[in-house]
């Protein structure tokens, strides 16, 4: 009956011989989140930023997140929460540079692009101008010339959200060394959904978690432990990847509990709650680095 009512899981199609079998989400489930936000709105740029320093993007390039039964959830940084961000920072005159691992194509899920009614042209665009860096963006280590993190260059970090986040991000070294050199220097953090994941990278190599005590809006586990039941996941998650608590655990204080486009800023961290948030969290971000670094915007 599941699959009569559209709420099995779909077999993905293979982009390489070697990948393992994986699953989309059902089609029921694809179709209630549609569309990814409630409104899309522009934002009134009257004065852009014009400092010249870019926007660090730091992807994953794992698209395969296994669920506790063994299935693999098809995946990667999900379209709005990685595209509508940057569509609207760069009307805000920010350019970008993109970072993973090892310098692989960023890992996007395709499958999300048509969730985005009414503004799908916009993010299409925007992955179009840039498909060049995700196809081959710098490593992670680049950043970090001689073991030394060099944030010179940059504005802000930005680390999309998607379920993509949670299969390796905090366990990244060099991702690690970067937030925490962004920690010291209070450069703007902008994430959203599960995109805090990575954020757990900064507690790699001992000390203190620099986000200790932060409040942070992050997609609520309650979630994710419910969408199994139509057909989102093909599986449940494992315990440890449950990422709402894995951040209580190192004393980060959420400040949503449910799936909404709330946010949150706190000190150099600007967080929003999940998917429905990618509007409100570019709004957010936008107002926020336009205060910091002297531009003028109307949202």
């Amino acid at each position: 009956m599941g699959g009569l009512l559209g709420l099995n899981p779909r077999p993905a199609e293979k982009e390489n011989a070697s990948d393992p079998e994986s699953w989309l989400p059902s089609s029921a489930s694809t179709k209630s989140s549609t569309p990814t936000i409630k409104k899309f709105e522009e934002i009134t740029v009257e004065t852009p930023y014009a400092g010249g320093k870019k926007i660090l993007v730091l992807c994953t390039t794992k698209k395969f997140l296994q669920m506790a039964n063994g299935k693999y959830f098809n995946t990667g940084h999900q379209a709005s929460e990685t595209f509508l961000p940057i569509y609207h920072l760069e009307k805000c005159g920010f350019a970008f540079e993109f970072a993973t691992p090892d310098g692989a194509p960023v890992a996007i899920e395709e499958w999300t692009f048509p969730m985005a009614t009414g503004y799908e042209d916009k993010l299409r665009d925007v992955r179009s101008k840039l498909q060049d860096q995700l196809s081959a963006p710098k490593k992670m280590n680049d950043i970090l010339p001689g073991g030394v993190v060099n944030l010179e260059p940059y504005a802000a970090i930005f680390l999309p959200g998607g379920h993509g986040p949670v299969i390796e991000q905090h366990k990244i070294e060099a991702l690690g060394k970067i937030l925490r050199a962004a920690h010291e220097i209070s450069l703007p953090t902008i994430s959203l959904c599960h995109g805090p994941s990575a954020l757990r990278a900064a507690a790699i190599g001992g000390g203190e978690f620099p986000y200790k005590g932060y409040k942070c809006c992050v997609f609520p586990d309650k979630t994710d432990k419910m969408t199994p039941k139509f057909g989102y996941l093909p599986g449940y998650m494992k315990e440890e990847d449950f990422v709402e608590a894995e951040l209580k655990k190192l004393g980060m204080l959420i400040q949503n509990k449910e799936m909404d486009d709330s946010t949150c800023v706190d000190r150099e961290l600007v967080t929003g709650a999940s998917q429905a948030a990618s509007q409100s969290l570019s709004v957010t971000a936008c107002k926020f680095l336009a205060e910091k670094y002297d531009f003028q915007i109307k949202a």
